[in-house]
């Protein structure tokens, strides 16, 4: 059973309004673009071994918990799948990453050697799982629950080539999924946890999951302003008549200036005032501005000169 799916990761909304409203001469243009595309991989490899899950007969309780964010004083915990079981909890680092592939034990050390022969130095998962690991034990001591901790690191292109492991850590591709399982099941024949304990446990770290704080890039000056046509990719619509409308496709829509407050959001911060909200659409009537702000129902804060609107996640 699934009590957490898996959601797009903001950051992609982030960086692909960033690359809209960013001139592509840029200097940083190319960073950003790669940057993308690689949380854009990640998400999509994330998805498939996702998919692997449903060929697997689980006929013991379980509980599938994707995309877990534990926000501690001064450090954090993101775990990209969690499956806790009757028997065992199950923590699985998700990695996209194509060409061979190096994990030096003894120097704590991950690389990968690409096609011409460069190599890239890159995070240990080996290390990251491990602090996972060591967290989730420490969650069930608190608990008062004895059961087994265990960890894999699943790679997700069929081109990613294993050179050296890393000691005895379980690493496999992703299609290999459901043969681990089965062994895992082998190794832990009994339940240690009834049905409802299993679920209570589930719901227990659930309940310790929160929200990834927002991060603004920090690059507001490199900006272009502007509501965009969803249509016409860097193409402006134009307010008139209550309505916002491209004079390339013809596209219009009342509410495009929903979608520029969700890009102001992920790009500069999370709240606006009459001013800011001009300048980020080129709205130059005050009055305008600030019927649109209020028809959006966001909550705010100050005086009528002074309010500041809190932009919510999705409207």
């Amino acid at each position: 059973m699934i009590i957490k799916t898996r959601n797009k990761p903001p950051e992609i909304f982030q960086l692909e309004s960033l690359l809209q409203r960013m001139p592509t001469v840029h200097p940083q243009y190319p960073h950003w673009t790669e940057k993308l595309r690689r949380i854009t991989a990640g998400y999509h490899g994330e998805l498939r071994v996702d998919s692997f899950w449903h060929e697997i007969d689980l006929s013991l309780p379980h509980y599938f918990i994707h995309d877990l964010f534990i926000q501690k004083e001064k450090s954090s915990h993101q775990i990209d799948s969690v499956l806790v079981t009757s028997r065992f909890v199950l923590a699985l680092e998700i990695k996209s990453i194509s060409g061979l592939l190096h994990f030096d034990p003894a120097l704590r050390q991950f690389s990968r050697t690409n096609k011409d022969g460069s190599i890239d130095g890159m995070n240990n998962p080996d290390d990251q799982l491990r602090r996972h690991e060591k967290w989730l034990e420490q969650f069930l001591f608190k608990q008062c629950i004895q059961l087994p901790v265990l960890g894999a690191i699943v790679f997700t292109y069929p081109s990613s080539v294993v050179q050296s492991r890393a000691g005895n850590r379980i690493i496999i591709q992703s299609s290999g999924l459901p043969h681990l399982m089965e062994q895992l099941l082998i190794r832990h024949p009994r339940d240690v946890l009834s049905k409802k304990k299993t679920e209570a446990l589930a719901q227990n770290l659930l309940i310790l999951h929160s929200i990834k704080p927002f991060t603004s890039l920090g690059l507001t000056d490199s900006l272009s302003s502007g509501v965009i046509c969803p249509s016409c990719p860097y193409c402006l619509l134009h307010y008139r008549g209550g309505k916002w409308r491209c004079t390339v496709c013809q596209h219009v829509d009342p509410l495009a200036h929903l979608d520029a407050l969700r890009q102001y959001r992920s790009l500069v911060k999370t709240t606006i005032n009459n001013r800011e909200f001009r300048d980020f659409t080129g709205i130059s009537s005050p009055s305008i501005a600030s019927k649109l702000l209020a028809s959006t129902k966001m909550p705010y804060h100050g005086s009528f000169k002074d309010r500041h609107y809190v932009i919510p996640e999705t409207f």
